[in-house]
């Protein structure tokens, strides 16, 4: 089998960090659409070199959160529209998964999921919210998994990233991390009861409250940057 250099490899994972950190940005609102950034402004930000950067276009642009224009990339952002488009997205993706996972629950098989809501349950006592986060996004990625459906969870794992990055975001809005532990442990109590209706109603909700706290991040980041803009 053919090695791959490990500066191939470096760069890689390089990329992948710059593309992390600027897609929390364009989220968060540091980036707006029509704005430009240019490799090797962004290169300097970061401290690498321009490869790294070009790497990390490419995957935000994937993601749909900018578009080519050398030598660097315009902004396509994070708006109202597309939060509720991603959300929506989100909802049919695992919507499905749900109602897939109801007939193929076992202890075996349901271990990981399991596993991170006892994660999620212990960030809510120490106040993690980082951890919490993580774990909330493992949660969803395992009932994909579980589901059966590789499609699906190749599309869910395309958006997997920028799910997180939202999620970070608007996990600073959560009032009660152990009551969000404890409406995952209910979404898989129904999906173990086997009864798909109930479990993706339970679903839903929990995704409309996730919507609105990131619509309020957007709103804030928003009105923070006329703020600025005006002084």
């Amino acid at each position: 089998m053919r090695s791959t250099p490990a500066n191939i490899i470096q760069r890689e994972a390089l990329g992948s960090q710059v593309a992390a950190a600027l897609r929390e940005a364009i989220a968060g609102g540091e980036f707006v659409r029509g704005e430009r950034l240019i490799e090797v402004d962004i290169a300097a930000r970061f401290g690498v070199s321009r490869g790294p950067i070009r790497d990390a276009f490419q995957i935000l642009q994937v993601e749909g959160l900018v578009e080519n224009q050398k030598p660097g990339v315009t902004v396509i952002g994070i708006d109202h529209d597309s939060i509720n488009e991603l959300y929506s997205l989100r909802g049919a993706i695992e919507g499905l998964a749900v109602r897939l996972a109801v007939g193929r629950y076992d202890i075996a098989r349901f271990g990981e999921i399991h596993r991170q809501i006892d994660i999620m349950q212990r960030a809510a006592e120490t106040d993690d919210a980082a951890g919490f986060a993580q774990a909330d996004v493992a949660f969803h990625n395992e009932i994909c998994l579980i589901s059966g459906h590789k499609r699906l969870a190749d599309v869910w794992q395309r958006y997997e990233a920028i799910m997180m990055t939202l999620l970070r975001l608007t996990i600073s809005l959560e009032q009660d991390l152990q009551a969000s532990a404890a409406k995952h442990r209910e979404l898989l109590d129904l999906i173990k009861r086997g009864d798909p209706e109930a479990a993706e109603a339970e679903l839903t909700n929990h995704l409309e409250g996730s919507r609105a706290r990131m619509v309020k991040v957007w709103e804030r980041a928003l009105e923070r940057r006329r703020n600025r803009q005006a002084q």
